[in-house]
């Protein structure tokens, strides 16, 4: 039997270097995203939708349903007061509670496997800026999320996070976009103050999470690998 994996936020930069990266390892790839790709085979699935599980089993195979992959995510920007109840449902609906759903309707084919969940966190979870709080707040939850899910879904389902750092895809792409000429500075500044002297990418990701989907990390449960080339280990008032 074929392995399968699902990836939610298939169609964004991580997450289709995801899907790509998952099909190269030989498994049958099920896109979820609002935004139809082929990852999605077309189709328009919100993670908000009530039947989301049943359009999923009519959709694919799920029978060999090894991993699922959360790479969705909402990052309203804006200060905590100013934004409203349904922002903040929407995303911790999106970014934490969608990823219990998925799980749980999916829980017995993937123990049948002994399968993996890989969640995609966020560096926001431990250090943020103003302006990120709903954010900020959702990927803490989602951190707790996997150490609890990692306790009560063991010994047959090991859950973990990948962390990853400023990476050229998907939000940091938008915010570069949005400072117009003094993007290319922003981006040389970030990498000059990683000890890595770069900015990641999607496929830097995209490895990270299929290793800890892999039988290499079958001792690995609860978990969350920083991948931010060393970003984190600076103190903000030692940067020059």
């Amino acid at each position: 039997m074929t392995p399968s994996v699902i990836v939610t936020g298939a169609s964004g930069g991580i997450g289709s270097k995801i899907c790509e990266t998952f099909q190269g390892a030989g498994f049958s790839v099920f896109g979820i995203d609002r935004t139809p790709s082929d990852w999605t085979a077309g189709l328009s699935l919100d993670l908000e939708e009530a039947n989301l599980g049943t359009r999923v089993r009519e959709t694919c195979d799920v029978s060999g349903l090894s991993v699922i992959v959360h790479a969705a995510a909402e990052q309203p920007l804006g200060e905590m007061g100013e934004q409203d109840v349904s922002t903040w449902q929407r995303v911790m609906w999106t970014n934490v509670l969608a990823l219990n759903s998925l799980v749980r309707e999916f829980r017995e084919e993937m123990s049948a496997h002994r399968g993996s969940v890989v969640a995609i966190g966020s560096v926001h979870s431990v250090s943020s800026r103003k302006g990120n709080g709903a954010y900020a707040v959702s990927k803490g939850a989602l951190e707790g999320w996997v150490r609890s899910a990692a306790l009560e879904y063991g010994p047959s389902i090991r859950v973990n996070s990948v962390i990853p750092g400023a990476i050229d895809a998907g939000a940091l792409n938008h915010y570069i976009y949005s400072l117009g000429s003094k993007g290319s500075k922003v981006l040389d500044q970030i990498a000059r103050r990683t000890p890595l002297m770069r900015i990641g990418n999607s496929a830097d990701i995209a490895s990270a999470v299929v290793y800890l989907a892999s039988e290499s990390a079958s001792f690995i449960t609860g978990q969350s690998l920083i991948v931010d080339g060393g970003a984190s280990l600076l103190l903000a008032t030692e940067v020059d």
